[in-house]
């Protein structure tokens, strides 16, 4: 198993693409620290389904000092943190004319402020003992503009950058920082933003743009990616972006 003896944080892991890297993790022998945002609850279920390989926690990533104390809080418990997977964040519509600044502070405390400060603690966490890895989740609307949509496009355009400068800043250490962008992903977080109607007509319009003919990709196969960024086979990546949408930015 490729993480045997391995210690993965994931932050976010208590639903989507957290939750499903958390498992795929577990499945593959690390031990994993789930968090949620909250509540030891929302990550509990998510740890039921590691087996015996996880243990919850709750931090608000928007807050430095709960961050730094989750981090202190993992080492205690695992004595090292080998894998960050910064999953968490929110999502939801931000028009011109409908978004006030407790959105805004919002969207960027959890999705951009968030990442760094967990890249920032995990990190001098990684350094003395030798290395890591760490992926981003950014977003294929972080690559170009979204109407709908304006400052979550923003925020994971920065967290898209952001990795770029801390893999410049962490290679020395033999840590590699990598980024995830997905498009569209059947997650409850996808899903919750809109009316069944609006997901219906959404559906439908995104199956027309991408290759594969498939308009929604599945959170675990965007896991399976996140865990090869993770892996030795992956050495040569630092601050790489890799951009998993169906093909909708590749053409027609």
């Amino acid at each position: 198993m490729r993480f045997e003896g391995k210690v993965a944080l994931v932050t976010g892991g208590s639903s989507g693409i957290g939750a499903e890297t958390c498992v795929r993790f577990a499945e593959e022998g690390a031990q994993v620290a789930v968090v949620a945002s909250s509540s030891l609850d929302r990550a509990q279920a998510t740890v039921d389904r590691c087996g015996g390989n996880a243990k919850p926690f709750a931090c608000d990533v928007g807050d430095v000092a709960q961050v730094d104390k989750l981090v202190a809080d993992v080492m205690a418990r695992f004595g090292r943190i080998d894998v960050l997977v910064n999953a968490a964040g929110v999502f939801y519509p931000t028009r011109i004319g409908e978004t006030d600044e407790s959105m805004f502070d919002e969207m960027c405390d959890a999705n951009l402020k968030g990442c760094f400060f967990m890249c920032n603690a995990v990190a001098q966490q990684m350094i003395p003992s030798g290395g890591g890895k760490i992926v981003n989740l950014g977003s294929a609307a972080g690559t170009a503009g979204r109407s709908n949509y304006i400052v979550y496009s923003a925020v994971k355009a920065g967290v898209i950058n952001m990795t770029r400068s801390l893999a410049a800043a962490l290679a020395p250490h033999d840590i590699n920082v990598n980024c995830l962008a997905p498009g569209n992903t059947a997650t409850p977080m996808n899903e919750n933003v809109r009316t069944e109607a609006e997901y219906a007509e959404i559906y439908e319009t995104i199956k027309e743009k991408t290759l594969s003919n498939r308009p929604f990709a599945d959170p675990r196969e965007m896991a399976g990616t996140i865990l090869f960024l993770c892996s030795d086979d992956a050495r040569a990546a630092h601050g790489a972006m890799l951009l998993m949408d169906e093909g909708v930015s590749a053409g027609y």
